[in-house]
C-alpha cells in the first residue's frame, strides 16, 4: 500500500513544480528598472507601485531646493535624489539606507517607505538635514 502513497506524493511534486515553472514563464518580460519614472510595472502576479521623487540640492551646507518635510503614505515606493557641492554620505534615519554625495552628481536612494515615522535625511559627516519624512499610515 506504500506504493500508491509514494506516487501520489511524486505526482503531487512534480505537478507544483510544473506549475512554478510555468508561472514563471508566462511572467511578464518586461524589467521593472527600465520602466518609465513615475509608471506602474506588472512582474506576474505583482504590481510594482509608483515610485514618487523628491529633489533636493544642497549648497554651502544648506538645503537650497526641496522641502523641508515631506509626507508620505505608508507603503509608498519613493526615490530621494540629493545633488550636493561636497562629498559626504546621505543617510536616511530609520530605514539606516546610505548613499555616496560626490560633488555635482545627483545620489539617489530609492526604497518603499513600510515603516511609519518621522525620519532625518541628513548629510552624514556634516549634520545637515535634508528634509523629514513624515510615513503616514
Amino acid at each position: 500500500m506504500h506504493a500508491p502513497r509514494r506516487l501520489v506524493t511524486v505526482v503531487a511534486a512534480l505537478a507544483t513544480a510544473t506549475l512554478a515553472l510555468g508561472g514563471a514563464a508566462c511572467g511578464s518580460t518586461e524589467d521593472p528598472a527600465s520602466a518609465p519614472s513615475g509608471s506602474s510595472t506588472s512582474t506576474g502576479d505583482a504590481t510594482v507601485p509608483e515610485t514618487t521623487t523628491y529633489e533636493f540640492t544642497i549648497s554651502g551646507g544648506t538645503r537650497t531646493e526641496g522641502e523641508s518635510q515631506v509626507e508620505i503614505p505608508l507603503g509608498t515606493s519613493i526615490a530621494l535624489t540629493i545633488t550636493a557641492d561636497t562629498a559626504d554620505e546621505i543617510h536616511v534615519h530609520g530605514y539606516d539606507l546610505t548613499a555616496e554625495a560626490v560633488p555635482g552628481q545627483p545620489a539617489t536612494i530609492e526604497f518603499i517607505a513600510d515603516l511609519p515615522g518621522v525620519f532625518e535625511v541628513e548629510m552624514h559627516e556634516a549634520g545637515t538635514v535634508i528634509t523629514q519624512l513624515r510615513v503616514t499610515g
